[in-house]
């Protein structure tokens, strides 16, 4: 990505009409309010989830301060913290806005830092500290080796193996699970895991896994863009992993378990685009005592890394429900 269009982030009208196109595939649609201030009317609660999936929040906060930084600042740096679930109707099916305010904290020649609440409600429901900078380049560098793993050419998508999966004999005690997550509504994004056990296995797994994943469809030549689409995407399948060690196949987890992401950490290494496929491994070195850690890698299929994350959720397991008594029979 060494020549760029003109930021889709300039304030320009030609260039917000293709950042809306944009946006609006990407499930970051955003209508500006005034200077600093973002309304998102279309959000995406995944099918049996309490609350707006969380990594549209982090992606449009994103997006919302990514707006009053300078044309070559780009984001190196997001620590977010999850303070309510965001809910996404009332009253049947009136959806309940999110605002985004940004506080312009520093501008600086080579970093800005931006501060972002996210209000539903009138109740802050996320915050975001965002870091930003210009491009350097330093003779002295290292990075980790890219895991030895199949292409995503040689994997299989998830919808796939999960549509498999629902006439397998293994998949039949969690069949009602694995279809909720077939039919859920289209994310635009694309999984392929690089090894179907996390979706059949029926014994306990190490807290490990590697997936190709990007957007569907052409996000354009802006860089930012990429980086609020990929910021989407690194809370979609992350906390999951801290389950893999609870055999249930693909997982009947969210049945057995009540999981939230708590506070989320993203730093950008080096460019890439969020339209190719990135090689997403994480794994979870701890969970207990109602919480789990996760990290994660994203590496661009020539072995670059260029995405590490963070992030620590909620995975408690779930009471169950008491017995009712039988009336008939006192």
């Amino acid at each position: 990505m060494a020549s760029r269009s003109p930021s889709a982030f300039e304030q320009t009208t030609e260039n917000e009409e293709n950042l809306e196109s944009i946006i609006t595939k990407s499930f970051l649609n955003l209508e500006k309010l005034d200077v600093d201030l973002y309304r998102s009317r279309t959000l995406w609660q995944p099918r049996g989830g309490r609350a707006v999936f969380g990594g549209q929040v982090v992606g449009q906060a994103l997006a919302a301060a990514s707006y009053s930084v300078q044309p070559d600042h780009h984001a190196h740096s997001i620590h977010c913290y999850f303070l309510r679930p965001a809910v996404q109707v009332v009253s049947g099916n009136v959806t309940i806005p999110i605002l985004y305010t940004v506080d312009r904290t520093r501008d600086g020649n080579i970093y800005s830092s931006r501060n972002i609440k996210a209000m539903q409600e009138g109740k802050a429901i996320f915050s975001m500290q965002a870091s930003f900078k210009t491009a350097e380049t330093d003779p002295f560098q290292h990075q980790f080796t890219m895991p030895s793993v199949p292409p995503p050419e040689d994997c299989v998508d998830v919808n796939e193996l999960l549509t498999k999966a629902v006439g397998g004999e293994k998949a039949r005690e969690y069949q009602k699970g694995i279809r909720h997550r077939v039919s859920d509504e289209d994310m635009a994004i694309l999984r392929r895991p690089v090894s179907k056990e996390m979706y059949y296995s029926s014994k306990p797994l190490t807290a490990r896994r590697c997936v190709w994943l990007k957007t569907a469809g052409h996000l354009g030549d802006d860089y930012k863009m990429h980086q609020c689409c990929a910021a989407y995407m690194s809370d979609s399948i992350l906390l999951g992993t801290a389950t893999l060690p609870y055999a249930s196949g693909h997982r009947n987890a969210r049945g057995k378990f009540f999981m939230t992401s708590v506070d989320h950490a993203v730093w950008f290494h080096s460019e890439f685009r969020a339209d190719e496929w990135l090689l997403y491994e994480m794994e979870s070195p701890v969970c207990g005592e109602g919480r789990a850690f996760i990290t994660g890698r994203m590496w661009t299929q020539d072995g670059r890394l260029v995405i590490s994350v963070t992030q620590e959720g909620v995975v408690r397991t779930r009471k169950p429900k008491p017995e009712q008594p039988d009336l008939s029979k006192l």
